[in-house]
């Protein structure tokens, strides 16, 4: 760093980087360092920030704040592609200025040409987050620009009608590859389960937050798996009037015993919150203005549960093609837009969905049914292919053979699918406890799956495409197993390049 920067840098409020970061596949570095270095699965990824000169080494130390959200929760292609963007939109600026602003950046995208112009969607996530966290270095004004250039302001129901990528319902893929990305961050422990199940529950009824805030816990029935819904805008007193039961999924059911079952054990009754606010505010709320005989004591504000939910969801958000491969935006109300929207791709009524989703009339979901199918048709298969790749299925990690694996043959640590081959095609780095769900299909979307190098996928693959297209008349139930197929072709491919790199080593040892 030159000596200006230094001088520069030392007049702004500096918040000190951490000595160790552990980034999304679990290495670690150390991010005071100028040259950051770590392993995403079988790749290595590496970041210079020496490269900046000319003063601009003065943003390097905010730059690294506003990127350790990202390297904690998404891959380092992505984190690589953040820094990326930053530097061409600075490497534009002949003087370096003491500050970014909004005139900085309306430069910058006169300066790009038409097949460039994603490049401002890739700058606007990382500049969200710098000027989110307060950092120095980027005026406050460069995000409301940004903001108002993505999205001036949509007319009523035109995010629904339109499928707006930042707004409105998610497709298909962003759907699936959302599922997937918040169930590995709860298995790697950076989703709380409450979050992991307000985010089931929310694409499973299609709620309002304020449904969910009333919610308490004797509203779940583990003997039928049915969840009561507190309904809101009905005209009554409060939302615990009426309710609208809805069926649970197995799976999810067993979590929500599960969570029930450890909030009791903390002297948590029937009559408490299902989310409660000293579980979700990590500090408690700062004036408590409920009393205990209050119907509502201990339950979140909806303001309060929805920012909490996405604070946590956003440094997890899986890219979407739909906004230049940035992070989706994620918001409760886009749950209840794509939950309205699946139930009109389904052929139900009018009069069914204002049912499910708690409408008194049937006007409100006029926008749902009058959704173009060409619309949905289109987006669908434009941004599928798109994103299958981001969506990053597989997010375990490639091992040579069993005595590589974590257990090396413990019991239950074994994946075997008889249907193609008597042979393993991985193990379990967690050996198989508590684990319901369908082997090996699941195994291959899972964090904990090791598959080995020499294990027999491609017969894997070709049963689940199999599979795919006996249900070929029915959309929805062929596309159950599109994850695990991209996940075993994203471990087809992963084999392949370590084969190619051990066989380019070899050649290299023999001469």
């Amino acid at each position: 760093m030159t000596q200006t920067a230094e001088v520069r840098s030392s007049t702004a409020v500096v918040v000190p980087l951490p000595e160790r970061v552990i980034t999304r596949s679990g290495s670690s570095f150390d991010p005071r360092k100028d040259l950051w270095e770590w392993a995403d699965g079988p790749f290595n990824a590496r970041i210079d920030f020496n490269r900046y000169s000319r003063g601009f080494e003065v943003f390097v130390l905010s730059l690294k704040q506003a990127l350790l959200p990202f390297v904690k929760g998404h891959s380092s292609s992505h984190v690589g592609n953040l820094q990326a963007a930053f530097y061409h939109f600075v490497d534009t600026i002949p003087v370096c200025p003491e500050a970014l602003g909004a005139q900085h950046i309306s430069n910058y995208v006169a300066t790009l040409d038409i097949h460039e112009s994603w490049r401002v969607g890739t700058l606007n996530g990382l500049l969200q987050k710098w000027v989110e966290l307060g950092l120095p270095g980027v005026e406050p004004e460069c995000a409301t620009y940004l903001l108002e250039r993505k999205k001036p302001g949509n007319k009523k129901g035109e995010a629904v009608m339109t499928r707006n990528p930042v707004e409105g319902p998610l497709s298909e893929e962003e759907y699936t590859a959302l599922y997937s990305a918040v169930n590995a961050a709860y298995g790697r422990g950076d989703l709380p389960l409450w979050t992991l199940l307000l985010t089931r529950l929310l694409l499973a009824c299609g709620g309002r937050i304020s449904q969910f805030a009333s919610l308490k816990l004797c509203d779940f029935y583990s003997s039928t798996l049915a969840l009561k819904l507190p309904q809101a805008k009905t005209g009554e007193k409060h939302a615990r009037t009426s309710f609208l039961s809805f069926d649970i999924s197995r799976q999810t059911g067993q979590l929500i015993t599960e969570y029930k079952d450890g909030l009791q054990a903390e002297g948590y009754d029937d009559n408490s919150a299902f989310f409660p606010e000293d579980l979700v505010m990590p500090r408690g709320p700062r004036k408590q203005l409920r009393g205990s005989s209050d119907m509502f004591y201990g339950h979140c504000t909806p303001p309060t549960l929805s920012n909490w939910f996405r604070t946590l969801v956003r440094d997890i958000a899986p890219p979407t093609s739909r906004l230049d491969f940035a992070p989706m935006p994620l918001t409760p109300k886009r749950f209840r837009y794509t939950f309205g929207t699946r139930l009109a791709e389904e052929g139900a009524s009018k009069v069914v969905i204002a049912n499910r989703m708690g409408h008194v009339d049937l006007q409100q979901v006029e926008v749902y049914v009058a959704a173009s199918p060409k619309i949905v048709e289109n987006i669908d298969r434009t941004m599928g292919e798109l994103l299958a790749p981001l969506a990053q299925a597989f997010k375990g990690k490639v091992v040579l053979d069993e005595q590589h694996s974590t257990h090396q043959g413990a019991p239950g640590s074994r994946i075997i699918d008889f249907r193609v081959s008597k042979d393993p095609v991985g193990s379990c780095a967690g050996k198989g406890k508590s684990c319901a769900f369908n082997k090996p299909v699941a195994c291959y979307a899972c964090f904990r799956f090791e598959p080995w190098l020499d294990a027999p996928h491609e017969k894997v693959l070709e049963r689940l495409q199999s599979e795919r297209e006996r249900w070929a008349a029915d959309e929805r139930m062929a596309a159950v197993n599109d994850e695990p197929i991209r996940a075993v072709k994203e471990v087809i491919a992963l084999c392949s390049q370590i084969w190619q790199q051990r066989t380019e080593q070899n050649s290299e040892a023999a001469t």
